[in-house]
């Protein structure tokens, strides 16, 4: 099970994250669209501001490498790691 093997050999959610889109050529980029919910989102009152591992997994999904739940779990698991930094 190769998945399971890459799991073992990577040790943090960022490592996980930043392996899948170099292996899937996938690069954290933004588009017009992005910008525009980013403005929605603040006139709202929320203030939401992604960095870059999270926009490679917001990249990751709208390639549909990984599903929502893993992705969900990844991101979790990232914010975890990085809160405890």
């Amino acid at each position: 099970m190769v998945v399971a093997v890459e799991e073992l050999r990577v040790k943090t959610a960022e490592e996980r994250i930043r392996s899948l889109a170099k292996q899937h050529g996938i690069v954290a980029s933004r588009t017009r669209l992005d910008d525009w919910a980013d403005d929605v989102t603040r006139l709202a009152g929320d203030d939401v501001n992604f960095d870059e591992v999270q926009e490679l997994i917001v990249a990751l999904r709208k390639a549909g490498v990984v599903d929502g739940v893993e992705l969900t779990r990844l991101h979790s698991r990232y914010l975890d790691e990085r809160s405890s930094r």
